[in-house]
């Protein structure tokens, strides 16, 4: 039986801030949470700064999940550069925040600006 929730961050440590991360279920893409719908661009994600912002995103993800928007809709914990940009803490999340890492001029990577 599948479960309704991920096992858990591997990130140790603080979980905030974090934005929420999920697949787009058409495009097959990673895509983030925005103040208005979903974004491919990593720099225009919502972050959450406290508990309440992050369990309000989840909830937006598990409604866009079963409108089959999204699937695996989960909350990532960032790091945030000088210039505000959100970067996963975990390397699974930076991968997927940066896309395809055998062709750097494709995708994200060529799309928005560097994420380090």
């Amino acid at each position: 039986m599948a479960k309704d929730h991920r096992a858990g961050s591997k990130v140790r440590g603080e979980k905030l801030p974090a934005i929420l991360m999920a697949s787009h279920l058409l495009e097959g893409d990673t895509v983030f949470k925005a103040d208005a719908g979903w974004t491919r661009d990593p720099s225009a994600a919502k972050i959450a700064h406290d508990a309440e912002t992050a369990a309000a995103m989840e909830a937006e993800g598990k409604a866009a999940a079963a409108a089959n928007l999204v699937i695996d809709p989960y909350l990532v914990p960032v790091d945030l550069t000088d210039s505000g940009l959100p970067v996963a803490k975990h390397f699974r999340d930076v991968m997927r925040q940066k896309g395809p890492s055998i062709h750097p001029d494709m995708g994200k990577q060529a799309e928005f600006p560097p994420l380090r």
